[in-house]
């Protein structure tokens, strides 16, 4: 699968994890950064960086009681997050077919969390901290 969102989820990860700095004060000083790194991953995300064909694929696949093709827990906590927005759009709108809905679940809603692990995000940190671009 390739992740054509991710320089944007990077540079949304370390803006989430700024601010969850400057939030502490000065405790931030004492908090280990994976204590940080752990609150960011499971915060709101402001999308879900995957394309609309990723999503479709999968999304149908779950909707119609089969597995998402990914091996990842995380991958398949993402999917299953966005059946069930998918599902609740479906439900306050019921004319609305599976691609509009989908689209507008896309464009419209962020995401439950950043759907990375733990050791992931930091190593994303890291490399944003020094400067590196995605």
């Amino acid at each position: 699968m390739e992740l054509y969102y991710k320089e944007e989820r990077d540079r949304d990860l370390y803006k989430a994890y700024n601010a969850a700095l400057k939030s502490l004060g000065k405790a931030a000083l004492n908090t280990p950064r994976e204590q940080v790194v752990r609150r960011v991953v499971y915060s709101a995300a402001p999308r879900f960086y995957i394309s609309y064909e990723e999503a479709r694929r999968n999304v149908k696949r779950i909707m119609s009681g089969r597995s998402p093709r990914c091996a990842s827990p995380t991958r398949i906590e993402m999917y299953n997050d966005l059946a069930n927005l998918l599902a609740g759009y479906l439900r306050r709108r019921p004319r609305a077919g599976f691609n509009e809905a989908l689209g507008a679940v896309l464009a419209e809603k962020s995401a439950p969390r950043f759907y990375l692990s733990e050791r992931s995000a930091l190593l994303i940190i890291y490399r944003m901290q020094k400067g590196g671009a995605a």
